[in-house]
């Protein structure tokens, strides 16, 4: 994206020459022979008549095999505007196309919808929040499950990707035999084709039909199936205040929608084709969680009174390239397995400014899927109206139909989720908690400071100086014993539950080089026993065996007993080996991006990664001598500590500012109390 697009793109638009990238990176993965041999006449182009009858050539292959699966593309076209400099210009990028990885549509899609300037109609969903939603949506179903997925408004594919991957295993861990069916529906030509082509790279079947109305508008040929297991989409945003009118058309289970605006026609649409136990994900505009319109506010009555709406999750702001309007995503389920109350989230802090827009990371995402856990779990008992809690980095509001009623059936979180204010009695052990807290973590960080100081490698800040023995290469299998989690028929979700003795460890619980102590999921005693081969030891490492593969961690002391789920894998160091290799030695090694990049491209090349204890214990290991492995243990353990030990001050340090702006901005009428704790004044003092 830098100075080959003036050279290569002449006059035409930037939208061509992203329509060659495109075609380029489509072809390579879809018709890989036709690739080569365009590859390779790129490679001898000589003049400028070669270069334009290369670049038809490209659009007319991209062409001919989008029209064998029945979408009428004009590649050819737009390519055909494009006037190369120098044959050597288009040769580069031909070039450059062959040796990028398949994330790259991705990033051109991302290019193309700033280029293309797309409205709320039309912008793509960020991939986190697409990713956010498709995982709520399917943790309620079990391994094998579900087996059909919807999208009314498929934009660039991205929902029925991620959910085809979300859903690719059975219970044993193995790619199902049947894969999930999907289909979705689209109203843009271009995007619609760029959509078939995402779809298509990622190995979904491109069920994806251009439709011109809305999709509660009877016609025949809709949708091949009457109902989904899931239903998720962004569908575009109508922010204008509604017409007074009634609308006729089209038959509505919570009441008609107002004329002039469809946020609650889209709700009511993905409700419908729920199947019984069916789970649906939709974005919308806050303002629609709140209007006052009288349609609206009777749709709204209907729904909560119907208990079909699960979560309401207020995302942060700049999120969208398209519009800045501020939007929550909402959760929903089928009216035969109602809920009683409804979860609200504020995520509307999260997020880091990349440009003009915000980013949700992976930890972003984590803490709220952790909050929408830990709220789920909890369900068997009934909060009191309104209760507001905080997971860590997530405020949280458990809201029962009773206080909705109250609330004008506000689905909006920032009518619910709000910090309790207990007045000044609150206010003085809050902050005195927050204190002591902050107190404690920069005694801590300056202890593990002064610790840093004298760690080899690390304390004079200096050149490495390590030994120039030659070092030798062992493959992991040599070094530990590999053992893989049960199947699912052992240890599957019947066995599991939130309640027990013995916590079972995910891959989601692998988190900074440790396993997390969440133990959201755990079994019985009788259970553990059951599958005591299975059970995790001090200092065994623990991979990621299916799913995303996520950097391995170390099992702590207070971990020994724990069991293994399905997609984990297990590394132990034998004692005949101990004199050979440090278990923390190869956890560092592991966790190297070039290990897991290597682990990444080993995982079976299926919808979801799975990586075999075969292709992991092929990998070579560099085998300093022990002393030398203690040195470099000690040296990174104690970066890590440090690491932690900043986390934890800055933790303490935003949880005494929302506590001191509590107090000071609060409705108590008191004057703010002096809470800062004597300890740490004398403290100060001695400093």
């Amino acid at each position: 994206m830098g100075s080959l697009i003036d050279r290569v793109r002449g006059a035409a638009s930037v939208l061509d020459y992203l329509n060659l990238l495109l075609c380029l990176h489509y072809l390579r993965g879809a018709a890989a022979d036709r690739f080569d041999a365009l590859a390779a006449r790129a490679r001898s182009l000589n003049s400028l008549d070669e270069a334009a009858q290369l670049l038809r050539d490209i659009g007319r292959s991209a062409d001919e095999d989008m029209r064998g699966l029945g979408v009428h593309s004009s590649m050819q076209e737009a390519l055909g505007r494009l006037e190369p400099r120098t044959a050597r210009d288009l040769r580069n990028v031909v070039d450059a196309m062959s040796r990028l990885t398949e994330d790259v549509f991705g990033l051109i899609l991302d290019q193309y919808e700033q280029r293309a300037a797309l409205g709320s109609g039309e912008f793509f969903t960020p991939r986190a929040v697409v990713r956010l939603m498709t995982r709520l949506t399917c943790s309620e179903f079990g391994p094998g499950e579900p087996e059909s997925v919807y999208d009314p408004y498929a934009r660039d594919g991205g929902f029925l990707i991620e959910a085809t991957a979300a859903c690719a295993l059975d219970e044993d861990g193995l790619p199902r035999k049947e894969r999930l069916r999907t289909y979705g529906e689209t109203r843009r030509a271009d995007t619609w084709r760029l959509a078939t082509m995402n779809l298509l790279l990622h190995g979904v079947s491109p069920a994806l039909d251009l439709k011109r109305t809305v999709p509660w508008h009877d016609g025949p040929g809709r949708a091949p199936l009457e109902s989904f297991d899931i239903v998720l989409t962004n569908p575009p945003f109508n922010m204008s205040d509604p017409g007074r009118g009634e609308r006729r058309e089209g038959q509505w289970a919570y009441g008609a929608p107002p004329l002039d605006n469809d946020n609650l026609a889209w709700v009511q649409h993905c409700l419908a084709k729920l199947r019984e136990r069916g789970r649906a994900g939709i974005i919308m505009p806050n303002k629609a969680g709140n209007s006052g319109h009288k349609a609206e506010q009777t749709i709204r009555r209907n729904l909560v009174e119907s208990g079909v709406v699960d979560c309401v999750i207020a995302l942060p702001a700049q999120l969208f390239t398209g519009t800045a309007v501020p939007v929550s995503v909402w959760m929903l389920r089928h009216p035969d397995n109602p809920c009683d109350s409804t979860l609200f989230l504020d995520a509307r802090h999260m997020g880091v400014k990349n440009g003009s827009r915000r980013v949700l990371s992976a930890l972003d995402a984590e803490s709220l899927i952790d909050a929408y856990r830990a709220h789920k779990n909890a369900g068997g008992t009934t909060p009191s109206p309104g209760t507001t809690t905080a997971e860590p980095h997530v405020p949280a509001a458990r809201v029962s139909r009773e206080e909705l009623r109250r609330s004008n059936y506000s689905l909006n979180p920032l009518d619910h989720v709000e910090r309790r204010s207990d007045g000044g009695e609150g206010f003085e052990h809050e902050l005195f908690s927050a204190w002591e807290l902050l107190s404690d973590a920069e005694e801590h960080l300056r202890d593990t400071q002064g610790a840093t100081t004298r760690l080899p490698f690390v304390g004079d800040h200096g050149p490495l100086r390590r030994r120039n023995q030659p070092v030798s290469l062992a493959s992991l299998d040599s070094l530990c014993e590999i053992q893989a989690g049960p199947s699912y028929s052992k240890l599957g979700k019947k066995q599991r539950s939130a309640h027990g003795p013995v916590p079972v460890v995910f891959p989601r619980h692998l988190k900074d080089r440790r396993i997390s102590d969440e133990a959201d999921e755990r079994v019985t005693e009788e259970t553990a026993r059951r599958l005591r081969n299975f059970e995790l030891w001090h200092k065994d490492i623990v991979c990621v065996r299916s799913g995303s593969i996520v950097p391995p961690a170390l099992v702590q002391q207070h971990q020994i007993g724990w069991l293994m789920s399905p997609n984990v894998i297990r590394l132990r160091v034998p004692e005949a080996q101990e004199g050979r290799v440090l278990p923390e030695y190869l956890l560092h090694y592991l966790c190297l991006d070039e290990s897991v990049a290597w682990m990444r491209d080993r995982a079976a090349a299926t919808a979801a990664p799975s990586l075999r204890s075969e292709s992991l214990g092929s990998l070579r290991i560099p085998l300093p001598d022990l002393a030398e492995q203690q040195e470099i243990v000690a040296a990174l353990n104690g970066l890590d500590e440090l690491d932690r030990a900043h986390l934890a001050v800055a933790a303490s340090v935003r949880r005494t500012r929302i506590a001191l702006a509590g107090a000071l901005l609060g409705p108590s009428t008191e004057p703010a109390p002096d809470v800062i704790p004597r300890r740490r004044l004398e403290k100060e003092a001695s400093l």
